[in-house]
């Protein structure tokens, strides 16, 4: 018997300081190393991101979300880092990626400044599902999303 999926929504804010090349290139080694470390654990998700803010769904084995939420908390590249959703599941939402990536596509920055001022990043008025349901959408209608290779 596999054991039980687990999904985990979060959302944080960007400390990565530098110009859009040097971000660039840190959003890139945080998807490289994102999705290598995923594949091993078994762990499939999406990361939506602009300047300040990122949000993330990590989804599988219970044990291996934890361990990767609790990495994710102690990187120096996140501040605030507010768990919005920790739920069982019985299906992945993002089953063809170890970590599908929409980044500084038009409505990411709306999307999140909308949860930013509609929430005041308070866990009780943020919605899990609707960022996972709202990362679905952006990768299903956009070309500019970024699967894993």
């Amino acid at each position: 018997m596999s054991e039980p999926l687990m999904r985990v929504v979060y959302v944080s804010h960007n400390t990565i300081q530098g110009d859009d090349d040097y971000l660039s290139q840190q959003i890139e080694q945080i998807l490289d190393t994102a999705r290598q470390l995923n594949e091993q654990a078994g762990i499939t998700g999406a990361l939506m991101f602009n300047r300040g803010l990122f949000a993330q769904v990590l989804e599988g084995p219970a044990a291996a979300v934890e361990e990767t939420f609790e990495r994710i908390q102690c990187d120096p590249r996140h501040a605030e880092v507010l768990m919005v959703a920790c739920d069982p599941v019985t299906a992945r939402s993002f089953d063809q990626w170890s970590m599908a990536y929409v980044g500084m596509q038009a409505d990411v920055p709306a999307l999140l400044l909308e949860i930013a001022s509609e929430t005041g990043f308070d866990a009780e008025r943020i919605d899990g599902d609707a960022i996972n349901n709202a990362l679905r959408t952006l990768l299903t209608d956009s070309d500019g999303a970024q699967a894993a290779a």
